[in-house]
């Protein structure tokens, strides 16, 4: 018998009493910040005031059961969880029950073109995160996901103008390999480059673009905001011409030449050479 059942059968109405930690709001917090949703949109959907919500979460007051049977209705949570923090079984619907709420695990912030400018100044912002449209993409059920729309032709043929790539969070730049394609976030804009260590100065990476008809340049680390390994992408172009392998081979020389020259060039500058390195070319088409 679950309190969901009591509270439908009895229209039992209490007030679950936390400790001084109030671990119950925490975990009725995280359910909205997994979502993506503001306070006011979540607290229409559990059928209470914004002003509540906030004092709720807050720890200034405590979870209703009314409240507490509305959060698991509207979005499949396991009261045992909410309550208690006891681990969640499986996500099988309840018997009798259609699953048909998405897990909040499931969910994925989408930055199209018209979002890169707020998403650079407020990327550490959860507000702004949890404003943004969200997606579910089958296989990236769970972990630290983003989508990104890339602008410009810069990764061609890889990546074309206006697809969408999938990204998981870089945390660690010791396990980032030579050449992963990643989304960068600078105050220079959100773009796709394959990434390399500058083992001579550990504090600057070096972005490289797939068409050879842009620079090689490289960014100082702490200039760059957040870095998003990428891991699969939305497309609709299927003329295949970007995975003909031989025009990739035939690249391959001009690609290693490039980075020899912009590594020469670090290396010059580092001797006490002034020439300036290029800058950052644009990736607007």
């Amino acid at each position: 018998m679950t309190l969901a059942y009591l509270y439908h059968a009895f229209n039992i109405s209490l007030v679950i009493f936390m400790s001084e930690d109030d671990l119950t709001a925490q975990r009725v917090k995280h359910i909205r910040e997994k979502l993506c949703l503001s306070q006011s949109d979540f607290a229409k959907r559990i059928g209470i005031t914004q002003g509540a919500l906030s004092q709720l979460e807050s720890g200034k007051s405590q979870l209703s059961l009314p409240t507490m049977v509305k959060i698991h209705e509207e979005y499949q949570t396991d009261l045992n969880w909410l309550l208690l923090g006891e681990p969640m079984p499986s996500s099988a619907p309840e018997k009798g029950r259609p699953h048909s709420k998405i897990s909040v695990e499931m969910l994925i912030p989408l930055i199209d073109q018209e979002a890169h400018a707020g998403y650079i100044k407020q990327c550490h912002e959860p507000d702004h995160v949890s404003s943004l449209n969200v997606y579910r993409i089958p296989g990236f059920e769970t972990g630290n996901y983003r989508m990104f729309e890339i602008e410009g032709d810069s990764m061609l043929p890889t990546i074309h103008p206006r697809e969408i790539v999938v990204t998981e969070v870089v945390q660690d730049w010791e396990t980032l390999e030579n050449g992963t394609l990643c989304v960068v976030i600078s105050e220079d804009g959100v773009v796709a480059k394959r990434l390399y260590q500058y083992k001579e100065d550990p504090d600057l990476i070096i972005c490289k673009s797939d068409n050879t008809e842009y620079k090689t340049y490289s960014l100082a680390l702490g200039d760059i905001k957040e870095v998003w390994a990428v891991k699969a992408k939305i497309t609709s172009v299927l003329d295949g011409h970007h995975n003909d392998n031989s025009k990739r081979l035939e690249s391959i020389e001009s690609e290693i030449a490039q980075l020899k020259k912009h590594i020469i060039g670090l290396n010059t500058a580092a001797a006490g050479d002034t020439t300036p390195q290029p800058q950052p070319p644009s990736d607007k088409t």
